[in-house]
C-alpha cells in the first residue's frame, strides 16, 4: 500500500482557487444566476446613460456610477475577494498543513491540530493544474498542491484517491 504524504499552504493562491473550484463546482447554479443578473444589471446602466448621451440629457449619478464599479469588481474578482475573505477567517495556525492519506482515511496536521478525515466526507475532488481540491459541504474545501506531493505523481494520486472515495476527479479550468 502506497501512502501519500502532502505539504499545503493556504495563502492567497491557493484559497482563490478553492473559491474557484467551489464556484464551478457545488456553486454553480447560483453563481452562474447571480453573473447573469449582474450582467443583466451593468448592460442596461451602460444602454441608458449612451441613451442619455445621445439625446443631451447626461447627468452622471456618482452613487450609481460606484454600485456599477462595485458591481463590476464582484463579477471580474469573485474568487479574489471570496478567497480574501475565506483568507480572513482562517484560524491561527492552519495556514500550513501536512496531511497523510492511509488506506481508511486521512490526517491532516497542523500547528493547531490534527484532525482524522473520512474519506467518505469528500463531496467532489476537483482538480486544477497546479493542485487537488476536497470539496466538503457547500461552504468547505481543502486543497492539496501537485508539488506538496512528497512521494509519488500526481496521476497516481488521482488514481489513489478516486479509488477510495469512489468518485471521479472533476477537472476545473
Amino acid at each position: 500500500m502506497e501512502e501519500f504524504q502532502i505539504h499545503s499552504a493556504y495563502d492567497h493562491h491557493a484559497l482563490k482557487t478553492m473559491s474557484r473550484v467551489l464556484r464551478k463546482t457545488v456553486r454553480r447554479k447560483w453563481s452562474i444566476a447571480l453573473r447573469v443578473f449582474g450582467w443583466t444589471v451593468v448592460s442596461v446602466y451602460v444602454l441608458l446613460n449612451v441613451l442619455l448621451l445621445c439625446w443631451g440629457d447626461f447627468d452622471p449619478d456618482i452613487v450609481a456610477l460606484l454600485a456599477i464599479v462595485f458591481v463590476l469588481s464582484a463579477l471580474l474578482f469573485e474568487d479574489d475577494v471570496t478567497g480574501w475573505a475565506a483568507g480572513m477567517n482562517l484560524l491561527p495556525g492552519t495556514r500550513e498543513a501536512d496531511t497523510r492519506f492511509l488506506s481508511d482515511e486521512y490526517i491532516v496536521t497542523t500547528q493547531a491540530t490534527e484532525t482524522r478525515m473520512h474519506y467518505e466526507n469528500i463531496g467532489i475532488i476537483g482538480e486544477t493544474k497546479d493542485s487537488f481540491v476536497f470539496i466538503i459541504g457547500k461552504r468547505h474545501a481543502q486543497q492539496f498542491p501537485k508539488a506538496g506531493l512528497a512521494a509519488g505523481t500526481p496521476e497516481q494520486f488521482r488514481d489513489f484517491i478516486a479509488q477510495k472515495t469512489g468518485l471521479s476527479v472533476r477537472y476545473v479550468k
